[in-house]
């Protein structure tokens, strides 16, 4: 629909009723119906592209995810682990961390629905007085909205994970863990700002490094070819900058899993109590123990019996 009326010149009109004469140019040079029209093949082409590598890049994702977390749980076991066997759990945790990650980011986008739309339709018919207060109700509630959403999808990919379980008993005891630890939840959050301020200064520095390198390289190919060492120079800088943030990326993120997992292995552990529990019996000489053929004196000795409980919720 954008298009189709960037495409008109007389779709625009100013209040004067005066065409504006930069989106006449502007249709008048492109024509995406025209584009479109010509080029629907290679636009059907690049959009399967576009597609598949979209789903590919879920599945790389979600299985990763899930191999780091089932890899550090074996770690912790003191299990031997591996690529291969990181990538069999991988395959084995995606569907399940897949439905739940489709189904927060629904369930996330039919509240932001709710909440957004009657906002946008107030502002479009004027109706300000309204409008305003709605809006910033509306904020006071997408705010902690995003919060929980965050929480509740991470925490249930660990449970689901780690826990085995299904879908929805993962969301559930996801919820119930995050209400019982907000403030360290949040505490831990906020741990990874000055990593990523430190992050990104690693990057500055990084770039600074490149363009002093490859700027001194790119003089001296420009003595010996000219543009065309200039131009070798530029696209070998630029791939190997790219390839370098892929890399440096990556670790951050599967370090930032890692301490996920180790945060959850803290907070969702089961509570052990000990108790303790005494009976000391007063020694009595006169105390009896039947036995064959009549009674024998015998001393009741003092006794403690350390009795261990293991709380736990389902």
């Amino acid at each position: 629909m954008l298009l189709t009326g960037i495409s008109n010149p007389d779709y625009f009109q100013k209040s004067d009723g005066k065409n504006p004469i930069d989106w006449q140019k502007f249709g008048q040079v492109f024509q995406p119906q025209e584009f479109i029209a010509t080029h629907a093949k290679l636009i059907a082409i690049l959009g399967t592209i576009v597609f598949v590598v979209f789903i590919i890049a879920i599945f790389l994702s979600l299985v990763g995810k899930s191999a780091i977390i089932k890899s550090t749980q074996r770690l912790l076991k003191k299990e031997p682990t591996s690529f291969a066997t990181g990538w069999k759990d991988g395959r084995k945790y995606f569907w399940p961390n897949l439905k739940i990650t489709l189904f927060s980011c629904l369930a996330l986008a039919f509240c932001l629905l709710i909440l957004i739309v009657p906002v946008i339709i107030l502002f479009l018919s004027k109706t300000y007085f309204i409008a305003i207060p709605l809006a910033i109700l509306s904020a006071l509630i997408i705010v902690p909205l995003l919060v929980i959403y965050k929480y509740i999808q991470t925490y249930a990919c660990l449970y689901a994970t780690l826990a085995d379980l299904r879908p929805w008993l993962a969301a559930e005891n996801a919820y119930a863990l995050f209400k019982k630890n907000i403030l360290s939840s949040i505490i831990m959050s906020l741990l990874f700002i000055p990593l990523g301020i430190l992050s990104f200064f690693a990057i500055i520095a990084l770039l600074l490094a490149f363009l002093v390198i490859f700027g001194l390289v790119g003089i001296v190919l420009y003595l010996i070819a000219h543009k065309i060492g200039v131009a070798i120079t530029a696209i070998s800088a630029i791939l190997l900058f790219i390839l370098t943030l892929i890399l440096f990326y990556s670790f951050f993120l599967a370090f930032s899993e890692v301490a996920w997992v180790l945060f959850f292995h803290v907070i969702a552990k089961p509570k052990v109590k000990e108790k303790v529990a005494e009976e000391v019996l007063e020694p009595a000489r006169n105390a009896t123990h039947s036995v064959a053929g009549g009674e024998e004196n015998v001393p009741a000795l003092p006794s403690a019996e350390i009795i261990k409980t293991i709380k736990t919720e389902e």
